[in-house]
C-alpha cells in the first residue's frame, strides 16, 4: 500500500484530468473514475484559451504546442451582406475542446482511469470518504473531487435542492472542414470572431463563428470553423426541438443523430436569410449540427467535509463568458494549492470553497448578463451588440489572453 494520500476523482472529462494530473505532482495518489465506457475524444465543441489555461495545462504536466489554438485578432459584427458593421480588436487564441482533453489524457497512466464506472453513493466519517458504485464495488480514499459534470451525482448528495435553472433559450452548435468551405467563406472568418446578431421585440438571436484548429496535433494548424448560433425557446417550442422523428421527447438533451432534419434544413435555411454570406457557410455545411438546452447553476457551497466540488459541478455559466474549461483548470489549480498548504484536508476545502465561489459566482452573473440579449431578464435592459463584442468571455474576470502563443492562421505551415 502506498504512504501518499488518496484522492478518488469522480469525472473523467478535462476537469477531473486537471484535478487529478495536478494532484499526482503534488505527491498523491489520484485515480479517475469515468461512467462512459468510450472515448471522450469526440464530444465538445469550440473554446477560448486564456492565459490562466495555459499557465494550468503547464502545471498539469500537460504538453502541447502551437497548433492547439488559432490566434484571433478582431471580434467583427458584419451584417447579412458580410458588410463589416463594428470591428473590435481583440487578441486572443480559439481551439477545441477536443485538443485540450487529448493534451491531458495523453500520458496519463491507464491504470489511473477507470472507464464505465458509475457512481450511486458516497459516505464519509472521520477516517476518509467512499466512492460507492453501482456495481457494488467501494473505493476508499481521504478526498474525493467531484468533477462529473452539470448533472453531478455528488453534487445531488450534498446539495439535492441545488440543480441547473433552465435560460429560456437553445444554442445550435456545429463545426465544418476548411476543405468543406468556400475560399471567399474562410477569408471573411480567418483571423476573427465573426458576429451575427438579429434584434426581436422580445429578445434577440446572436451567432459567433471562428476558426478552430484542426482535431489532432499531427493535422498542423488550421483545419475546421465553428459556429454557435443561440436562439430564444421555451415551452412548446423548447419541447418540439426536443422531439424526434419517432414523437418521443428527450426533455434537455437530444443525440445528434435523433435531431428532425427538417429542424436541421430550418437552421440552414434561416442562416441564409439572416447571416453574412460565410457564417451562413458554415452553418450550411455542417454535417451534424448539434443542440444545447443553456441552463446555469450556481452551488451555495463547494465543500463537504472531504468532498469538493469542481468545474460544472460547482458552477454552470452559459457558454457567453468561453470559461468553462479555464475555469475548472482554476479549480483544480486552487484545490492542489490550498491542500499543498495544509495537512487537513476539511481546513483546505473550507479555504477552496471561499476562494473559488467568488469567480464562479461572477461568471455566472456576467454570462446572464450578456444572455439578456437573446432572452432579457426581468427588469434588466439587455446590452447591446457593441457592449456584448467588448464584454464576451468576461473579460474582467479572465485575464485577456496571450494571442503571442497563437501564431498561426489556417493554411500557415506548421
Amino acid at each position: 500500500m502506498s504512504d501518499r494520500p488518496r484522492a478518488l476523482v469522480i469525472g473523467g472529462s478535462v476537469g477531473g484530468l486537471f484535478a487529478a494530473r495536478m494532484l499526482h505532482r503534488a505527491g498523491w495518489d489520484a485515480v479517475v473514475y469515468e461512467r462512459s465506457a468510450g472515448d471522450l475524444a469526440g464530444r465538445g465543441a469550440g473554446v477560448g484559451i486564456t492565459r490562466e489555461l495555459l499557465d494550468a495545462l503547464a502545471a498539469a504536466g500537460a504538453e502541447i504546442d502551437a497548433t492547439i489554438g488559432l490566434a484571433v485578432d478582431s471580434f467583427v459584427w458584419r451584417d447579412r451582406s458580410g458588410e463589416t458593421l463594428f470591428e473590435y480588436p481583440r487578441a486572443m487564441g480559439a481551439s477545441a475542446w477536443v485538443r485540450i482533453y487529448q493534451a491531458l489524457r495523453t500520458g496519463f497512466p491507464d491504470r489511473d482511469y477507470q472507464s464505465g464506472r458509475v457512481l450511486a453513493h458516497v459516505e464519509q466519517d472521520a477516517d476518509g470518504v467512499t466512492a460507492i458504485f453501482e456495481d457494488g464495488s467501494r473505493e476508499k480514499g481521504d478526498l474525493l473531487v467531484a468533477a462529473d459534470g452539470s448533472l453531478s451525482t455528488v453534487r445531488a448528495y450534498l446539495l439535492p435542492d441545488v440543480s441547473p435553472r433552465q435560460a429560456g433559450y437553445v444554442a445550435w452548435r456545429g463545426v465544418v472542414d476548411a476543405a468543406d468551405l468556400p475560399d471567399t467563406a474562410r477569408r471573411e472568418i480567418d483571423g476573427h470572431i465573426v458576429f451575427s446578431f438579429d434584434r426581436q421585440a422580445a429578445g434577440g438571436e446572436m451567432m459567433l463563428t471562428m476558426p478552430v484548429p484542426a482535431l489532432t496535433a499531427e493535422a498542423g494548424p488550421g483545419g475546421r470553423y465553428y459556429f454557435i448560433w443561440y436562439c430564444p425557446a421555451a415551452g412548446d417550442a423548447f419541447a418540439d426541438l426536443f422531439t424526434d422523428e419517432r414523437g418521443q421527447n428527450h426533455g434537455v438533451s437530444i443525440p445528434p443523430p435523433l435531431i428532425r432534419p427538417a429542424l436541421i434544413q430550418d437552421l440552414r435555411d434561416r442562416a441564409a436569410q439572416m447571416f453574412s454570406p460565410g457564417t451562413a457557410a458554415v452553418v450550411a455545411r455542417s454535417q451534424q449540427p448539434m443542440l444545447q438546452a443553456i441552463s446555469d447553476l450556481a452551488s451555495p457551497r463547494l465543500n463537504h467535509g472531504r468532498i469538493a466540488l469542481l468545474g460544472d459541478a460547482a458552477f454552470v455559466a452559459r457558454p457567453h463568458v468561453a470559461g468553462g474549461i479555464t475555469k475548472a483548470a482554476m479549480d483544480a489549480a486552487t484545490l492542489v494549492d490550498v491542500l499543498s498548504d495544509t495537512g487537513d484536508v476539511a481546513a483546505a476545502l473550507s479555504a477552496y470553497d471561499a476562494r473559488q465561489r467568488t469567480l464562479g459566482n461572477g461568471l455566472v452573473d456576467h454570462a446572464r448578463y450578456l444572455g439578456g440579449y437573446v432572452l432579457p431578464e426581468p427588469g434588466h435592459v439587455p446590452p447591446d451588440e457593441k457592449t456584448i463584442m467588448r464584454d464576451y468571455g468576461a473579460p474582467h474576470l479572465l485575464h485577456d489572453p496571450d494571442a503571442a502563443v497563437f501564431a498561426t492562421r489556417p493554411g500557415d505551415a506548421p
